[in-house]
């Protein structure tokens, strides 16, 4: 489709995106060919603007269009001559020359022609009063005769014969301040930032600076009055917009090296290219122009990608990948890369995947979500870059991982067991690898053991009773390995079911060893630290304050089996506190709901007391001596971490992923930490006793199992890469908007807790 869209401008438009670097233009006029000056593309290189060399005059037009298509593509356009479509007196004030004794005074006007575009400096018009009323260049000067005075009034007919169009205006004189002489003298940026398509005028300003001085030769630095003198006109908004709707200017008062200054405040969005701002005083008719340049930034040229060394169902795929600028630069800012316009369009089995793109292991990647990868079988992975150059790769996704083999117990699992004693083996106690030969977590091999699947406990030798293995492991079971009472050692298997038949090739074999201590060659007994009051404190009592005495015996091999309560003596000094240990090993201040406290020093600050405990091994008479530190010292955060489930063991994460689009909220705050609300993230808190709790508010507050509770945490944010938008930064109710959050921008998040302990996490969005 062609149109014409100003006196020397015709806009063609396509059906679908093309290719600026191949399209080429072709004008013609009966026949003949007319020169194209310049061509600009929009933003989605759907349509194109054609600057002719001349204007436009009656008759049809006919464009050529060819580099995008297997064929010519032809369109044309009958066009009039450019014609007078309005004129228009810009203000009800004509501003006199001398307030004493005018003789004359001036006001602005405005011709455009049919296609909204500015003509008043080449059009003629005549006036009702020729002799004395006079239109030229944008100013009608009226000479006055007789003795006018400031608040006279006089008709004002500006006629175009050739069109028979008019305006007419009462106008009053007056002697008021008004914009007389105007010069734009730049786009201004507190911190000399250059503008370019990537800027984000909703938090970093631009203004184009604009200096004014009235008729007496004043300069104008009150907004109020300069926006009634002024209008504007503008090329091309859609670059680059400035403040104020239509025609009407809306100025921002500025103080640039201690100088009362006045700007135009740009708006967004933007795009690459050129606006011409024309502002035009509504009463001498002066203007000034100035042509607001938006830089093109980083585009996406040439793209490559490479084969994963594994690609499986039901997993994340990162993909390898190189991407060229148009200078052959590597682009790594994964902003760049997910960006509509600039970026890389990708799609996997013909369905598009959004910020694609991520940074791993120092590397590109274009990472296709586990969500996305249903089935296994051959699909091919298209990227497109801004430039329209295409890469494809066909990937060959296998099955979806799966265990295969048991390789034995995981090294935190000791095979010495003690005579007698009953271990209990689950899958989180074995090492299993799928069919590509990686270890899996326990959660997959859980949800691997479905359908009758099992891990079955095979005795080897089977004269042998050392152990006896009983039930088979699960999703959800465990097996028995109870110990027998002679010391030995005693081979088992660990085979998987498929639900019909073992897998033989899976098996692991495992030798457990028993022993009933006399093989001890030495004993241990670990450092008891600090034991929480809750007594003393006045507080809730709690399991969760318990402390474990543990006392081992340790074998030759360096390999260590804890004693029962029964196999060592427990001494104190402190009531009950002896009887206690000796019931199951484990301190608690209180027994049978009866408190027993230490006694604490008179002095109301001391709330610590350090009692000793004696530990007798009562096979050999050897005493072991152990501090035990009695606090009512209420319970305080000195640590914090993000995990991302709600299990208090997880390691700590440095960082997380943000999704915008997925927050049901307004804002980024510390509840897409604390209660997994989008992300799934949750925070865990530990006291100086050792005891780890998940908060369970969305502001990070938390509470100990003795009641305690601790006041929510502040949240501090500092941008990374991009450039978001902070709210009561510092503060627990710290916020990031969403909407300025984009795909590949990071920030940390640093979580403070009353006293001083706090972790950092950085946020990275997608």
């Amino acid at each position: 489709m062609v149109s014409a869209i100003g006196a020397k401008k015709l806009e063609v438009k396509f059906n679908k995106a093309v290719d600026p670097t191949k399209a080429k233009f072709d004008v013609k006029k009966a026949g003949i060919t007319v020169n194209v000056s310049n061509v600009v593309f929009a933003s989605d290189n759907k349509s194109a603007t054609l600057e002719l060399s001349t204007k436009l005059t009656k008759g049809e037009y006919v464009v050529n269009v060819t580099g995008v298509s297997n064929e010519t593509l032809t369109k044309s356009v009958q066009v009039e001559d450019e014609k007078v479509a309005s004129i228009e007196i810009l203000s009800d004030v004509a501003v006199v020359d001398n307030t004493t004794n005018p003789t004359k005074a001036t006001v602005a006007y405005q011709v455009k022609n049919q296609y909204g575009e500015d003509i008043t400096k080449t059009t003629s018009l005549t006036t009702n009063d020729p002799t004395n009323i006079v239109a030229a260049n944008g100013v009608v000067t009226v000479t006055l005769s007789g003795t006018p005075k400031v608040g006279d009034k006089l008709p004002v007919t500006l006629i175009h014969v050739d069109s028979a169009t008019t305006a007419s205006k009462v106008v009053t004189l007056s002697a008021a301040s008004t914009v007389t002489d105007i010069t734009v003298s730049g786009v201004y940026n507190k911190d000399g930032k250059q503008l370019n398509e990537d800027s984000n005028l909703s938090s970093d300003s631009f203004y184009l600076l604009v200096d004014l001085k009235d008729q007496y030769g004043n300069t104008i630095t009150n907004e109020t009055l300069a926006e009634s003198g002024l209008i504007k006109a503008q090329s091309n908004p859609t670059v680059v917009g400035t403040a104020g709707t239509g025609s009407n200017v809306d100025l921002t008062p500025l103080t640039i090296d201690g100088k009362q200054r006045l700007g135009i405040k740009l708006t967004g969005p933007v795009q690459a290219g050129e606006n011409l701002v024309t502002l035009i005083s509504t009463t001498s008719g002066k203007s000034a122009t100035y042509k607001i340049s938006v830089a093109e930034t980083t585009r996406t040229d040439a793209v490559t990608l490479s084969s994963p060394a594994l690609a499986v169902a039901n997993e994340d795929i990162f993909v390898p990948a190189t991407v060229l600028d148009k200078d052959g630069k590597a682009i790594t800012d994964v902003k760049v890369l997910n960006d509509a316009t600039k970026g890389v369009k990708v799609s996997y089995n013909g369905n598009p995947v959004s910020n694609a793109f991520v940074l791993k292991d120092n590397g590109v990647y274009v990472k296709i979500p586990a969500a996305t990868v249903t089935t296994d079988g051959v699909f091919a992975l298209v990227a497109q870059s801004s430039t329209y150059k295409v890469a494809t790769l066909t990937l060959n996704v296998k099955k979806a991982a799966e265990p295969t083999v048991i390789r034995g117990l995981k090294s935190t699992v000791s095979p010495t067991l003690k005579a007698g004693t009953p271990k209990q083996i689950d899958v989180s106690d074995l090492v299993i690898e799928d069919q590509y030969g990686r270890v899996m977590d326990s959660a997959k091999v859980k949800a691997g053991l479905t359908g009758g699947k099992k891990i079955v406990v095979k005795d080897v030798d089977t004269n042998s009773n050392v152990v006896v293995p009983t039930g088979d492991i699960t999703s959800t079971t465990t097996a028995t390995l109870t110990a027998g009472t002679t010391n030995g050692t005693e081979k088992l298997q660990f085979v998987l079911n498929d639900g019909t038949k073992e897998i033989l090739s899976s098996t692991a074999e495992v030798t457990f060893r028993v022993t009933d201590g006399t093989e001890y060659v030495s004993y241990q007994v670990d450092d008891i630290g600090t034991v929480y009051d809750e007594s003393g404190a006045s507080k809730n009592d709690d399991n969760a304050y318990d402390k474990a005495i543990k006392v081992y015996g340790v074998l030759a091999d360096g390999s260590k089996v804890q004693l029962d309560p029964n196999e060592y003596t427990v001494k104190s000094s402190l009531d009950d506190l002896a009887s206690d240990v000796a019931a199951d090993g484990v301190i608690d201040t209180a027994v049978s709901g009866t408190p027993y406290s230490p006694t604490y020093p008179s002095n109301p600050a001391a709330d610590v007391k350090e009692e000793t405990l004696t530990v007798t091994i009562n096979a050999t008479g050897q005493e072991f001596t152990k501090t035990v530190t009695f606090s009512k010292v209420a319970p305080k955060v000195t640590s914090v971490k993000v995990v991302d489930t709600k299990d208090v063991k997880d390691d700590a994460l440095t960082s997380v992923v943000y999704k915008p689009s997925n927050d049901s909220d307004g804002t980024f705050s510390l509840a897409d930490l604390a209660t997994g609300a989008t992300t799934g993230y949750n925070l865990v808190v530990t006291d100086q006793y050792g005891v780890s709790v998940v908060a369970t508010t969305t502001t990070g507050e938390v509470t100990f199992p003795d009641t305690t509770t601790v006041a929510a945490p502040t949240l501090t944010i500092v941008p990374v890469k991009g450039s978001i938008t902070i709210a009561n930064n510092g503060l627990a109710t710290a916020t990031v908007d969403k909407t300025t959050v984009q795909a590949g921008e990071e920030f940390d998040v640093t979580i403070t807790y009353a006293g001083g302990a706090k972790a950092t996490v950085r946020v990275v969005a997608e």
